[in-house]
């Protein structure tokens, strides 16, 4: 009888001192064909999951499938979601075009979409230098010439026509002509006078 208690004690210490099976590992993620339901289903199941590029590719298929102006919204929203601006803008804006019909509602939230890209797009190009700025600034391409700009300059490619002896000779002439023409008029004559001890003709 004693020997049947110490069988009996040793299994049951032997029971106690196995160890605890280990609980199974999460499984991996399955891939994107192992998602039950239609491609339809399975890319928006990815999609809630985060997994958007293999979301992306069943959106890409089925667009070239059956040319669905609703997939390019798709299409947009996984780029917009992995931060792919330009691919993102491009879906989207060829969305609005072949799908006309939207409502107000939906043609505002994707126009927003595409405003949130362009955002996105801008902030990633470097900053212009000043010259380039400059070179570029409507106001700078408005201004009116300067004045060293419409400067006339002399055939030989000299300076400003002001700087010539001849310009300044004409300018005189023309001075004394006209005083002479104001004499005459101010002196109701047809000629001039004639200086005292002499005979005009």
């Amino acid at each position: 009888m004693s020997d049947a208690r110490i069988v009996v004690a040793l299994v049951a210490v032997g029971a106690l001192a196995s160890p605890a099976r280990a609980a199974p590992d999460a499984p991996p993620a399955a891939p994107a064909s192992a998602v039950a339901g239609t491609p339809d289903e399975q890319a928006r199941e990815l999609f809630r999951s985060q997994r958007y590029e293999e979301a992306l590719a069943i959106y890409q298929r089925l667009r070239a499938e059956t040319r669905h102006p609703t997939y390019l919204r798709n299409i947009g929203r996984c780029h917009q979601m992995m931060r792919h601006p330009a691919p993102a803008i491009d879906a989207f804006e060829t969305y609005l075009r072949e799908a006309p019909t939207l409502d107000a509602a939906e043609r505002t939230e994707v126009e927003g979409y595409i405003a949130e890209m362009r955002r996105l797009e801008l902030s990633a190009l470097p900053p212009a230098s000043s010259g380039a700025t400059a070179a570029a600034s409507p106001s700078s391409a408005n201004a009116p010439p300067t004045v060293a700009a419409a400067t006339a300059s002399s055939p030989d490619g000299g300076s400003s026509i002001a700087r010539k002896w001849w310009f300044w000779a004409g300018v005189a002439s023309l001075v004394v002509a006209t005083g002479i023409i104001v004499v005459i008029a101010s002196s109701g004559e047809d000629r001039l006078p004639c200086p005292g001890g002499a005979v005009c003709p």
